[in-house]
């Protein structure tokens, strides 16, 4: 993972840390492919978004909205190569994206909590956080109770 601030001079990045920890707008495009049952799903999102820092953590915020909802999302870039997402709609969730372990994880339903197990099948990160650049590719499944309920495919950009 790149955007650390390593090799630049600590003067020169005083401006722009502090603009990173107010927010940097960005433009946001993702790609999600579902395969459930057979069937697959593919969903689209150009989004306006913004970059922050918070306590040592860069957050990627926006809104996937159609033309019914809005649903807030958010990805948390971590130093040891794991990618946190989380929605907060009335099915609220929270993914943990690692290639070298499998992460448990709850899902809010109107039914009540199912617990899931997230398997990254493959993570892939050009991030440049600095410049408010980054490319994502992450490739997991999702199995509840031992069985497979899908296979998920998650492609994001999103540049100042």
């Amino acid at each position: 993972m790149t955007g650390g601030v390593l090799g630049y001079n600590m003067n020169d990045n005083v401006k722009r840390v502090n603009v990173i920890q107010t927010g940097v707008p960005v433009r946001v495009n993702l790609v999600t492919t579902i395969e459930q049952d057979g069937q697959q799903q593919q969903f689209k999102f150009d989004e306006p978004g913004q970059l922050v820092l918070v306590n040592g953590h860069y957050y990627l915020r926006y809104h996937e909205t159609d033309q019914h909802t809005s649903v807030p999302v958010t990805f948390r870039f971590d130093d040891d190569q794991t990618v946190m997402l989380s929605r907060s709609s009335e099915n609220r969730l929270r993914i943990m994206f690692n290639a070298k372990q499998d992460y448990e994880t709850h899902y809010k339903t109107a039914y009540g909590m199912m617990k899931l197990i997230v398997k990254t099948q493959r993570l892939l990160t050009d991030l440049d956080l600095m410049n408010a650049y980054g490319k994502l590719a992450i490739d997991y499944e999702l199995h509840a109770q031992g069985q497979l309920i899908g296979k998920y495919q998650i492609r994001l950009q999103f540049n100042a």
